[in-house]
């Protein structure tokens, strides 16, 4: 019953008109125009941040149940699995040493076409939603889908790795060949677009009971169960995107600026210049991961570095020509974030209070009577609704660029705050969010 009912929301979803979605104002937020090194963040991680000036759109954009879009996704990862199967069969019917090695280099040929299309249908697609010819929900959608085909050509990478066993591909050593597509992969994936796709196929993302099959996700019409829509916000510059999610009491956010890989800077040439770099763009979470990896792969002009810390985990991308971080990807747990000072309004029986990170970082709203009962109320940023304060009066989300108004309307009464999401300093641990 509950996937009937899911099946059919889906279909009005993709039966209804679609309006297209015109780009966003510019924001202003006093950035400088020019690079987009991470920014520091107090007490917590940097963060890959698009320089003002390069800023096409920025606004929140749902991605909802979609049966259209499910199918694309599941199609493309079928055609990865048809693709794979061909493969081996083809190669153990191939008896010669020669006419195997000669597949092999034939499919690498294919897998570095696919890779440099995949590349450009993704400016291609932001261009489109840039210019308007794309709804924000089509966009997170094809996304989406770029992020499955990566995966699937992803996948064909390992296995002509394995069956090339420990001989070379164009050129290379197996393994290192792997390696270098691999990394050339990875900025057109993330955990932001994981999360749309389970959106797209009204899937919840939080664990469900233990006698469900592994990877089973439930749907149906409790709260913390995917029917409504995943709220995502969206920064787009002429040829990159930032996206960020709260979901499930966790922060996703990916930025891919490719731009920064034709920036002009000092590159890195070897291990220890890349160390130094990584310590320099993202000083606390070098002083504070319990975890850090780095690896560099020559050819693909590409060093990328991992690590896990008390916050959650962050893997970025260092452009060794450039020396600049031109893709990154992070998670936080809501709970464990640093927030800056608050800022509050009350009146005579109600009280909102926001606690602030960074533009594009997560932001806490907290609705309460004077004397601290949780209240639930419907939550708006500018003339956009983005959720409600529940039962334990609180809504995480994600705070656009500059000056923002938060309004609360409960029990027929509205409150207001007007602030920036811009904070330079971080002062305390936000409340942790109740189960």
């Amino acid at each position: 019953m509950r996937r009937a009912l899911a099946l059919a929301l889906a279909l009005c979803c993709v039966l209804a008109p679609v309006a297209l979605g015109a780009p966003a104002s510019r924001p202003t937020d006093g950035a400088p125009v020019g690079s987009a090194a991470p920014q520091p963040a107090t007490d917590t991680t940097s963060f890959l941040r698009a320089s003002s000036g390069s800023i096409e759109t920025a606004a929140h954009r749902d991605a909802a149940i979609d049966v259209s879009g499910t199918l694309a996704i599941e199609t493309t990862r079928l055609d990865g699995r048809f693709r794979r199967q061909v493969l081996d069969e083809r190669f153990s019917a191939t008896d010669s040493v020669a006419a195997r090695r000669e597949r092999i280099e034939a499919v690498a040929t294919r897998i570095d076409a696919r890779i440099a299309t995949l590349t450009e249908r993704q400016a291609t697609t932001v261009t489109a939603y840039n210019n308007g010819s794309l709804s924000g929900h089509e966009f997170l959608r094809d996304l989406a889908r770029i992020d499955a085909t990566a995966a699937r050509i992803e996948a064909s990478v390992g296995r002509l790795a394995e069956l090339a066993d420990q001989s070379s591909i164009a050129g290379l050593p197996a393994d290192s060949w792997a390696r270098n597509r691999a990394l050339r992969l990875d900025p057109l994936r993330g955990p932001v677009r994981t999360r749309i796709a389970s959106a797209l196929r009204g899937e919840n993302t939080v664990p469900v009971d233990d006698d469900l099959p592994s990877g089973v996700a439930a749907v149906g019409t409790a709260r913390e169960e995917r029917l409504a829509p995943l709220l995502v916000y969206v920064e787009t510059t002429p040829d990159g995107v930032v996206l960020a999610t709260v979901d499930d009491e966790q922060y996703y956010r990916e930025a891919y600026l490719p731009g920064e890989r034709n920036a002009t800077g000092d590159g890195v040439g070897n291990a220890t210049d890349v160390r130094d770099r990584r310590a320099a763009l993202y000083p606390w979470a070098e002083n504070n991961s319990e975890f850090k990896s780095q690896r560099t792969v020559q050819r693909a002009g590409i060093s990328r570095f991992r690590f896990s810390h008390d916050h959650g985990r962050l893997t970025a991308y260092l452009d060794q020509d450039s020396g600049e971080v031109f893709a990154e990807h992070q998670r936080k747990t809501l709970s464990r974030l640093p927030t800056a000072a608050p800022v509050n309004t009350s009146d005579e029986s109600r009280r909102l209070v926001v606690n602030r990170t960074h533009p594009s970082g997560p932001m806490e709203v907290s609705l309460t009577s004077e004397s601290g009962t949780p209240l639930d109320g419907t939550v708006r940023i500018g003339n956009r609704s983005i959720g409600d304060t529940g039962r334990d009066g609180r809504l995480w989300t994600v705070a656009p660029r500059g000056n923002v108004t938060i309004t609360a309307r409960v029990n027929g009464s509205t409150m207001r705050i007007e602030t920036s999401a811009a904070v330079a300093n971080r002062t305390r641990l936000a409340t942790p969010v109740s189960p």
